[in-house]
């Protein structure tokens, strides 16, 4: 330890300072001067014709070069503290003794009372104190055992240093020996602070308290009366060397920092213990998931103030001390990319209330273990790669406020031990791949407040048992195999704020349950056989800013309570058999979309059609499109809705045998040399636009999507699979429908190209942001040619060319390529709103010599009848000529001439 501290001193053969002297203190300056000056003299006894320090110190005296440590332990250690129960000794020390300090710590370092005991101890010293110790250098001069401790420990202080020392007395034999010491020990304060030339007096206090200058008295009375040293500088008050003091003083700050830091590690360690089995199980955890880097745990996990246990921190762990063990009640481990199984290390955690591993790539199943979490009020495995069936021992979690497993490749039917949860709030499931009717005994989780479950194949009958869930808020049952109809108790959900139910099969629904629905901000009942006519109470809801009610069976007229809505921005009934004309006012102050698209209306357009940031599909409908930018086009189109014909608008020597189409980029040539025409029109949530030779309708709308509206997606990696990368590199996208007619072409049979390239998902099997999954149907001339399409999976990844190649036929001039989202795939991954059909270009040309076999028939018919009126007429001139003939020759002997009618 005194090598540690560097308290080891060296009395040097000469003084190694200069100008650190402690003999030549100035001629002509009176000593009396200077104590007064420096406040030191005695109030008893004035100091008078006092020696010189020069001549206390014998410069001729012996320099030898000794090791003299500044205290003497004799091997002894020097441990920080007394050990626990260990019995006080009494103390020796002068010091001590003289000051009153009793067991304080003096000085630097901290001295213990029963160290310097032991001191005494072991060098024989009886407990009447009485001994003779000899020093083996200095056997002549020997202190007297009756009147001398063995020890004299006595306090040295320098005029600027901070930090006081002490020195032992008793192995020194002279004043030489003891200014030889102290130069040695504050040599370095005295060059560093005073600089050539400086000069210090050396003071001591005696029994008395008086203050005198060393030298004044012989040896032996001097180190029987002194009780202090103090080394001073000359020349006045308040010359401190400042780098001294800063060196110094920095150690002092430094050294008290510490002992704060142990004082309160210390503190932490006796008021926090955390349960060794949970920290235990915690750092296997960490090592399981590789989680070293963003979490490491070298003190208790339980730390008060903890950077791991803000709100903000992930990984995040909390606990809760407030009985006399900590235990981890929250861990977070969110979207940070970790992979392989749950360990289960993970259920030894039994004091959990919130478990959130949600956005990772776990894999594997959901060990049964997780039942053993009695206490969990949240848990959240939303989007990951868990496989196997959703375990029945989930409910045992009776104390569940949020469920999330949504977004897995779970499979089976979910467990009915879910419906123990009755204390569930929310549920989301959707995408999780479960199979099946939906249990019954779910009709116990009357508490839900948010149920997400579309995206997975559920059968049977849409649950009745839902219409008794009153606190429900959100309810989104999208993309299923359930059949309808929507059951009428759904109308007592009256704190419905979100409704998206769609894809129903089988029997037809009614809207006639929402008539009390008024707090309703979405309302999607996209594909749902819907028949009969739109309520007009609809119209009053006045929180309503999203409704879709397309691709249904819709009839009669559009209320018009629609006119008065007030916060509606999207508006959505396309694809029904909607009559009449659209209300004068339907386009209300918020309303940003509009569509009517392939409805049986009439009329005119309405007010305010042509106002800035509004768009409308008026497509396949009689409305009179006059003012809309692609007028003809919508007249060239309403051919499509019912039964009726469309027919060339172009003369027969310009009618189109094909056409290719860049979708959502800008045109380009094919390295086989084929003209894809442009597709770079920005389109918005209710748009139609045509080109010269086909045209391109969009509907929807990324209801949730943060980052605002997306209709083109792009890229700028490498396509691969192809030697058209460019080809693919940009894609038109939508959330609901998007549809291509090619215009004005010959009828015949036809090879139909659709280009694919997934550039908005990505792949990546180490990041969740891999685990999206785009699924959309696609229909040729109202035909179905791909259900639930997948591009990833059918090209093997992301930003891989893929082509799909069907024939068709075409017989009225038209082709309609479909591409419509039914509700299925994820919705949310990489990114809110990253679902819906995408394509990135098509190509249409017609069969070599395939044209349409009735256009043949009647070809032959007509040469038929060409050459059978042919046959006729030159009969017929032979006839004439042959009977001219025959007349001529008669006439010659029998002449009639005709003449009028005798007279009677």
């Amino acid at each position: 330890m005194e090598l540690q501290l560097g308290l080891s001193l060296a009395l040097p053969v000469h003084n190694p300072v200069k100008g650190f002297d402690m003999r030549n203190h100035g001629d002509g300056v009176e000593k009396k001067e200077i104590l007064v000056g420096l406040g030191l003299e005695s109030t008893k006894n004035q100091v008078r014709n006092k020696r010189s320090f020069d001549l206390a110190f014998d410069e001729s005296a012996g320099n030898e070069s000794k090791m003299l440590p500044l205290l003497l332990w004799s091997g002894q250690p020097n441990e920080e503290g007394d050990e626990k129960g260990q019995k006080r000794r009494d103390s020796v020390s002068v010091i001590t003794k003289n000051e009153g300090e009793g067991n304080h710590v003096v000085g630097w370092p901290p001295i213990k009372s029963w160290r310097k005991k032991m001191l005494h101890q072991h060098h024989g010293v009886g407990h009447d104190h009485h001994h003779h110790h000899q020093y083996p250098h200095h056997q002549n001069q020997i202190l007297e055992a009756n009147s001398m401790p063995m020890s004299m420990l006595v306090k040295v202080k320098m005029e600027g240093v901070g930090i006081v020392r002490k020195i032992d007395i008793r192995p020194h034999h002279s004043y030489q020996t003891l200014k030889d010491t102290l130069i040695t020990m504050f040599s370095k304060c005295g060059r560093e602070g005073g600089g050539a030339g400086a000069e210090y007096i050396l003071a001591y206090q005696d029994k008395h308290g008086d203050w005198l200058l060393v030298a004044d008295v012989p040896w032996q009375t001097f180190i029987k009366s002194v009780q202090r040293l103090q080394i001073l500088r000359k020349g006045g008050l308040n010359l401190r060397p400042p780098i001294c003091k800063s060196i110094l003083f920095s150690i002092e700050i430094l050294s008290f920092s510490l002992l704060l830091l142990l004082s309160a590690l210390q503190r932490v360690s006796a008021q926090l213990a955390t349960d060794p089995n949970e920290v235990s199980a915690l750092n296997k955890i960490i090592d399981h998931w590789d989680l070293g880097n963003q979490l490491s745990l070298t003190i208790d996990p339980c730390m008060p103030n903890a950077t791991w246990a803000s709100n903000t921190a992930n990984p995040r762990v909390l606990c809760d001390c407030a009985g006399s063990t900590c235990h981890i009640t929250h861990l977070k481990i969110y979207a940070l990319d970790i992979l392989g199984e749950i360990p289960r290390e993970l259920f030894e955690l039994k004091e959990l209330i919130d478990l959130n591993l949600g956005q990772n790539v776990l894999s594997g199943p959901i060990p049964a273990e997780i039942g053993q979490l009695s206490k969990l009020q949240y848990l959240s495995l939303g989007i990951n790669n868990l496989t196997g069936p959703v375990p029945p021992e989930i409910g045992n979690l009776s104390k569940l406020l949020s469920l999330s497993f949504g977004s897995n490749q779970f499979s089976g039917p979910l467990p009915m031990e879910l419906g123990k949860l009755t204390t569930l709030q929310e549920l989301y499931l959707d995408s999780s791949g479960v199979t099946g009717p939906i249990p019954q005994e779910l009709a116990n989780l009357k508490s839900l407040k948010t149920l997400w479950a579309s995206d997975n194949l559920f059968t049977g009958k849409l649950p009745e048992f839902l219409g008794i869930f009153a606190e429900l808020k959100d309810l989104r049952l999208e993309g299923t195999l359930l059949e309808g109809p929507i059951p009428s108790n759904f109308g007592a959900l009256v704190k419905l704020d979100i409704l998206r139910v769609g894809d129903l099969g089988e029997e037809d629904s009614s809207l006639g349950f929402l008539e009390n629905l008024t707090s309703l901000s979405t309302l999607s009942l996209r594909n749902c056989r819907v028949s009969g006519k739109i309520p007009e109470q609809i119209g009053n809801f006045a929180k309503l800013q999203y409704l879709d009610l397309s691709f249904n069976k819709l009839t009669g007229q559009i209320p018009n309570s629609f006119q008065e809505f007030t916060v509606l921005q999207f508006l959505y009934l396309g694809d029904n058999n909607l009559s009449g004309e659209l209300p004068a006012n339907i386009v209300t102050p918020k309303l940003i979309a509009l569509d009517v698209s392939f409805n049986p209306m009439s009329g005119n357009l309405p007010l305010n059609f042509a106002r800035t940031g509004f768009s409308m599909n008026v497509l396949g409908t009689s409305i009179n499109g006059n003012g809309l930018p692609d007028r003809g086009g919508f007249g060239l189109l309403n051919c499509l809705q019912g039964d009726a014909k469309c027919t060339n608008q172009l003369p027969s020597f310009i009618v189109a045998a094909s056409f290719s189409i860049k979708c959502g980029g800008t045109g380009q040539t094919s390295a086989s040399g084929i003209e894809y025409d442009d597709d770079s029109e920005t389109l918005g949530a209710a748009s139609f636009y045509k080109s010269s030779r086909w045209a391109v309708s969009s509907t929807g709308n990324f209801v949730f999507n943060s980052n605002g509206p997306r209709y083109i997606a792009s890229t700028d990696s490498q396509i691969t699979e192809t030697l058209e990368s460019e080809l693919y590199k940009t894609a038109r996208l939508s959330p609901s429908s998007l549809r291509y007619f090619g215009l004005d072409l010959m009828n015949g049979k036809y090879i139909v190209e659709l280009h694919f390239a997934e550039i908005a998902m990505e792949d990546d099997t180490s990041s969740w942001k891999g685990l999206g999954r785009r699924i959309f149907d696609v229909y040729i001339q109202g035909e179905r040619v791909l259900q639930d399409f997948n591009i990833q999976k059918e090209a093997g990844g992301s930003k891989r060319a893929l082509i799909k190649t069907f024939e068709t036929n075409v017989s009225n001039t038209i082709m309609n390529i479909h591409f419509m989202w039914a509700g299925k795939g994820t919705c949310c991954i990489p990114l809110q709103g990253t679902y819906g059909p995408l394509v990135s270009a098509i190509n249409v040309r017609q069969v070599p010599g395939a044209g349409n076999s009735a256009n043949r028939g009647r070809k032959r018919v007509r040469r038929i009848v060409g050459i059978s009126l042919g046959c006729a007429a030159a009969v017929m001139i032979v006839s004439s000529v042959f009977y001219l003939w025959w007349i001529k020759d008669d006439a010659a002997g029998h002449m009639r001439v005709q003449t009028d009618i005798p007279k009677k």
